[in-house]
Parts: C-alpha cells; sequence; structure tokens
C-alpha cells in the first residue's frame, strides 16, 4: 500500500549550463507537477543542494568550471546531499562516459537528445526508490524507539525486583536457613522449612535472570 507522500510532487534540480536545455526540461517536468528549481553550473547546483536538498538531481556532464562527474562526486561526499539520486544528462553516448557516470555515484544515466516520455518515466523511478528508502528509514527509527521503550521498561521493572522483591525474598530465605538450623523444631516443620526454603531458591534465581 501506499502512503500519501507518493502522491505528493518531487522537488527536482536541473543542471545545464545552456538556457534552452533548462527551459524544455523546467517546462516538461513543471506541466507534469515537479517543483523545479533551474541552475546553470556546478557552483550554483551544490549550494542549492546543500541549502534544500531535492528529491532528485538532473545534471548536465559538460559544463564550463565543475564538469558533472566533479558535482556528483562532491554531493556523494557530504552526509547531507549524499542519498540525493542523481540522474546524468549528456551528449556523451560512449560506454566510458557512462562508467565514469555511475563511478562517480549517479543513479541513472539519459542520453541527449532524450524523449520527455523516458525522461519522465525514469525521473518518477527515482523519485519512487528515494521515497521507499525513506519509508524504511522511518519505519527503522519507529522500531528503535520501540525497542529503546520496551528495554526502559524493563529496566525498569529490574529497578522495581532489585528494590523490592529480591531484598524481601532474599530475607525469607535467611530466615528459613536459620529455622532450618534449630535443633529444637520438629521434623515435621523442619520439612516444611526446607520445602519453602528450596522454592524460595528457585524463585530468587529465576528473578535473577530477569
Amino acid at each position: 500500500m501506499q502512503s500519501e507522500s507518493f502522491n505528493q510532487p518531487g522537488n527536482i534540480l536541473v543542471v545545464d549550463d545552456l538556457t534552452d536545455n533548462l527551459r524544455i526540461l523546467s517546462n516538461a517536468l513543471s506541466n507534469h507537477g515537479y517543483q523545479v528549481r533551474a541552475v546553470r553550473n556546478g557552483v550554483m547546483a551544490l549550494l542549492g543542494a546543500k541549502a534544500a536538498p531535492p528529491d532528485v538531481i538532473l545534471l548536465d556532464i559538460c559544463m564550463p568550471g565543475m564538469d558533472g562527474y566533479e558535482v556528483c562526486r562532491e554531493l556523494k561526499s557530504e552526509p547531507q546531499t549524499r542519498e540525493i539520486p542523481i540522474i546524468f544528462l549528456s551528449a556523451l553516448d560512449e560506454n566510458l562516459d557512462k562508467s565514469r557516470a555511475f563511478a562517480a555515484g549517479g543513479a541513472d544515466y539519459i542520453t541527449k537528445p532524450f524523449q520527455i516520455e523516458e525522461l519522465l518515466a525514469r525521473v518518477q523511478h527515482q523519485l519512487t526508490i528515494q521515497q521507499l528508502r525513506k519509508q524504511v528509514a522511518a519505519q527503522q527509527q519507529q522500531l528503535e524507539q520501540f525497542a529503546a521503550s520496551l528495554m526502559s521498561q524493563s529496566t525498569v521493572r529490574r529497578d522495581e525486583l532489585e528494590r523490592n522483591a529480591l531484598p524481601a525474598i532474599a530475607n525469607i530465605l535467611n530466615c528459613t536457613a536459620r529455622l532450618c538450623e534449630n535443633p529444637e523444631i520438629d521434623s515435621e516443620l523442619h520439612t516444611v522449612l526446607k520445602v519453602i526454603h528450596q522454592n524460595g531458591q528457585q524463585l530468587l534465581s529465576l528473578l535473577q535472570q530477569f
């Protein structure tokens, strides 16, 4: 069952040094309900991603200054941005170029010129994966909190036992032990005291394992 977050529009950061490419990408994504931020160089991409991490980054490779590979590596080295999926968009279509993109930390690679339908499908795919990761992380956090709560309750019970029950049982055992050593008690009472003492020892041993 999908959560409500799957119906929320994704926030996409588009990075390309060509104005026409930014316009085409921004319009296509905006028309399909995505929130879009567009920047023209790697430095602005790093600043924008760190200031307000997007859900997905569409990243060109061949840009002046920092190229896409360098931008990707920088983003993957920072805790606040390393989990953002990066889709490379490039006219470079050699296997070596794609290998470098994935080695830098890219999640996908689309070759220019691209089909809008393919672009949208791949963006949505990365958004779905990202949202699933967030759900898993949230559920893991809930499990850890639940486990901590159980441990806390267990600690409270343990403290109560050590403060009240265990000393009381120990006192009873001491008393029965002394009475059993008294030569003046009759055999029947001695047998009863011995049974009480043995049962008390078993109970004390069980509670000490709690």
